[in-house]
């Protein structure tokens, strides 16, 4: 179980790396994008739970199907 976890959290942690970049450049392009000030938030923190929800499926996932 603690590979599963080790795992877990290298593949979270560069999932939130690329998420962080991708903020970023919104940050900066929100306005050529057409998004609203006051759905940022929003965004962002929606994305972020998709981001960390996602690299656990794609670990237990890949680990299921390596079985």
């Amino acid at each position: 179980m603690p590979e599963l976890v080790k795992q877990i959290w290298s593949l979270t942690i560069s999932a939130i790396a690329v998420w962080g970049v991708g903020v970023f450049l919104l940050m900066f392009n929100y306005q050529r994008l057409s998004i609203e000030p006051h759905s940022l938030p929003g965004i962002v923190f929606g994305s972020a739970l998709a981001v960390i929800i996602a690299a656990v499926a794609w670990t237990l996932g890949r680990r299921f199907l390596a079985r």
